[in-house]
């Protein structure tokens, strides 16, 4: 795999740069651009700005994450997503033809995979029936590398992440993600995701390495203190099966409103500084 990532070319902390000086540093390499549903927006809104996107970053391809499936984050911090079936299937279609015929990286549903796991039978089946249509719908209409979400090594089995996938996945998505917006290692991630490879064998996979420089605080997914940057975002991994290494996850984003970060999703500078401070080496 050969991928040119975009470095985005305007400031994205521009409102911190004063008061948290180190946090720039997060932003000399590429990261990953979120879509979800805004329903105050005109149809066309997402289609259009996902286009203009591809143009800006032109020759180079920007990181896609799709994060809109309905019931997200079951409730928890980052809960919202598309209200309806309906809605969601509009979701997937318009950004599919925002994506068109470039092969950019999309990560589709972060944690929605796993979640699916803590919903009752009929819950469960109904979200793993819409994935499955949805990611049809997806590599039906558009070139991009999919990459389902599957959650991280100390969540699910690797023999159950390999079934679910085979209730949601189709021939023409490339793989799965594994890591994202959590802190395991990278070494403990290759290790996870080469054993899923092993009952999937065509799948490839992509770590996020955007916050496990220190790996895991225990099992604290949410703002840990003193973690750091993982490796920077590259296609050199040296393994097979992993096509890359990205920064799914902006740094500096909060989890969500514990250990004394702001709502998921918010910039959060004292954070943002200790991951460039506690990076790997």
């Amino acid at each position: 795999m050969n991928y040119l990532f975009w470095i985005n070319d305007f400031d994205r902390i521009k409102n911190y740069k004063e008061k948290y000086p180190l946090a720039s540093k997060i932003f000399e390499y590429p990261q990953a651009f979120w879509y979800g549903d805004n329903p105050k927006k005109p149809k066309k809104w997402m289609e259009k700005s996902i286009q203009r996107l591809l143009k800006r970053a032109e020759p180079q391809l920007p990181i896609f994450v799709m994060y809109n499936i309905p019931n997200r984050d079951v409730g928890q911090y980052s809960k919202g997503g598309a209200k309806t079936r309906e809605r969601y299937i509009d979701f997937v279609e318009r950004f599919a033809k925002g994506i068109g015929d470039t092969e950019a990286i999309i990560i589709y549903e972060p944690d929605a995979l796993a979640h699916s796991t803590l919903l009752d039978k009929d819950e469960q089946k109904w979200r793993l029936d819409l994935m499955k249509e949805s990611l049809q719908l997806l590599t039906d209409n558009c070139k991009g590398l999919v990459y389902v979400d599957v959650g991280h090594s100390s969540w699910l089995h690797y023999n159950d992440v390999a079934d679910l996938l085979d209730r949601v996945s189709n021939p023409n998505v490339k793989g799965f993600s594994v890591n994202v917006c959590n802190y395991r290692t990278t070494k403990e991630s290759l290790s996870w995701g080469k054993k899923i490879c092993r009952l999937r064998p065509d799948d490839t996979f992509i770590i996020d390495t955007s916050r496990n420089g220190q790996g895991p605080l225990d099992e604290e997914w949410c703002n840990p203190p003193q973690r750091g940057l993982g490796e920077p975002p590259t296609t050199d991994t040296e393994y097979k099966k992993c096509d890359a290494y990205l920064w799914i996850k902006i740094p500096g984003e909060s989890d969500g409103k514990c250990n004394g970060g702001p709502k998921a999703g918010k910039f959060w500078g004292e954070q943002a500084e200790e991951l460039v401070k506690y990076k790997k080496e």
